[in-house]
């Protein structure tokens, strides 16, 4: 996927979502329609790279956070939302954009072969008594209908570069002008051909924001060494704005696998979502621990899983947060694993109590050392062990029986959603403003410079669940990420 459109599209979420709000109590009351009945989608052609189709209801611009009273919050507002649509080729001059804009909107990508960038087309539907003058505002009228015609603004930005006009109040703006041409042809075949992603749309047809595409934005276990090339397989995601969260959906689909939006919503459903206050939950076998998720893991955790690998077929889990964190497996009678020979623990002491069928052991160091003639006490981090339950837990800290039983609940359910018959299963949910902070759009230079000051992103919160059962070809895979907006 090209950062460069997903960034666009992203903006334009937000100024969506942020900016606007039903007009009235009576359009309220009005049923908007499905996106799947969209009259725009006849003006999207075939073989598209990337497509995102927006429905949003009648809407209203206001301030961004209405109890947000801040006469700076709300400039800055005003000059994102400028910013976006002049970086498009867009100058409404004295204009209102809810004015213009009648909530139909599409944009996709193609490949040219001749260019290092892809082309782009963006559709949009304005009222019946606006033209594409209100929307450029040049010294000159153009506005014609079934024209196509250059858009030249010279020492300024113009991401797009020629605009047309339908009959039906459509907009069609490209940075080529065969591509206006192909979607006009495409509306005229439109009643002789399925839509592109018909099939895909369903159990998306009440969503506002779709994003269809052959490549996740962001996902620790979509590789070439799982997802071979095949252009079956589609990514749905979708867009949404709660609480000053963009929430981003993906699915990955396959109709000829049947693999669709119900299939991701009883796997979803199933999962019990990271509710404690733990920053990093992993569950996974230990095969793809280090090549998935070696980032999101200490070194000890890490040496940990170099000295286990002879339980290749062992599923564990990992819960972190802040500098506490615990791993654990269930115990294996015929061969089971001993920590006192990790070499990490070699020079350790341990201690065991048993209380009624629970094994709870500590291993702890002390040791004294000269260092300019000086002899001092050198304390080393204690590591815990639990046998209960069926499970052995690993810890930095001593776990409380209430903490104990919500960590096997939470284990043994992980394990039951695995299936008897899927042979890879993992789930990766982060909790952490700190992991992974976008404060800008990097391959945004342009747009970048104009907002950068005034617009902080941070990713917040991300859930991964992959799943593989014999004899699929690929497996079934689910993103969730939450960015905040500042």
């Amino acid at each position: 996927m090209k950062l460069r459109v997903l960034a666009i599209i992203i903006l334009l979420s937000l100024l969506l979502f942020i900016g606007f709000k039903k007009v009235s109590a009576n359009k309220n009351t009005e049923q908007s329609i499905n996106i799947e009945r969209l009259n725009i989608l006849k003006y999207i052609p075939d073989n598209n790279k990337l497509l995102f189709i927006s429905n949003l209801d009648s809407l209203n611009i206001v301030n961004n956070n209405e109890k947000d009273k801040n006469p700076k919050n709300q400039e800055n507002f005003v000059l994102i939302k400028d910013s976006i649509l002049n970086y498009l080729g867009i100058d409404l001059g004295n204009n209102k954009l809810e004015e213009i804009y009648d909530n139909e909107l599409i944009i996709s990508t193609f490949e040219n072969n001749k260019k290092l960038k892809d082309d782009i087309l963006i559709v949009f539907k304005i009222k019946p008594e606006k033209t594409i003058d209100d929307l450029l505002n040049l010294p000159y009228k153009i506005d014609q209908i079934d024209k196509i015609i250059s858009i030249n603004r010279e020492n300024k930005l113009n991401f797009i570069n020629f605009i047309y006009r339908t009959e039906d109040n459509y907009i069609i703006a490209s940075s080529d002008q065969k591509l206006i041409k192909n979607s006009v042809n495409s509306s005229n075949d439109f009643k002789e051909k399925k839509f592109q992603y018909e099939q895909e749309l369903f159990g998306l047809k009440n969503e506002k924001n779709i994003l269809f595409t052959n490549k996740f934005f962001e996902s620790i276990f979509f590789n070439n060494e799982i997802f071979a090339d095949n252009n079956e397989d589609i990514i749905a995601t979708t867009f949404d704005f709660n609480n000053e969260q963009l929430i981003l959906k993906s699915y990955l689909l396959n109709n000829k696998k049947n693999i669709d939006i119900l299939t991701y919503d009883k796997l979803v459903n199933k999962e019990n979502r990271n509710e404690d206050n733990d920053e990093i939950s992993i569950f996974s076998d230990i095969e793809n621990f280090e090549k998935y998720l070696k980032p999101l893991i200490n070194d000890f955790e890490l040496n940990f899983f170099e000295e286990f690998n002879d339980n290749a077929n062992q599923n564990i889990l990992i819960l972190n947060s802040n500098k506490d964190w615990l791993i654990t497996f269930e115990k294996n009678n015929e061969d089971q694993f001993d920590l006192s020979t990790l070499k990490k623990l070699k020079d350790f002491n341990k201690y065991t109590l048993i209380q009624n069928e629970d094994s709870y052991s500590i291993y702890f160091k002390d040791i004294l050392e000269e260092k300019d003639d000086v002899i001092k006490q050198l304390t080393y981090e204690n590591i815990y062990s639990i046998e209960s339950g069926g499970l052995q837990t690993i810890s930095n800290y001593l776990i409380d029986v209430k903490k104990l039983e919500t960590i096997s609940k939470k284990f043994f359910n992980l394990k039951r959603n695995k299936y008897k018959s899927a042979f890879l299963y993992s789930k990766v949910d982060i909790k952490d403003g700190n992991s992974n902070k976008i404060e800008y759009f990097s391959d945004l230079p342009d747009l970048n410079f104009l907002i950068r000051n005034i617009l902080k992103i941070s990713n917040e919160e991300s859930l991964e669940i992959i799943k593989q059962t014999i004899p699929e070809k690929n497996p079934i895979l689910y993103t969730e990420t939450k960015l905040k907006i500042l």
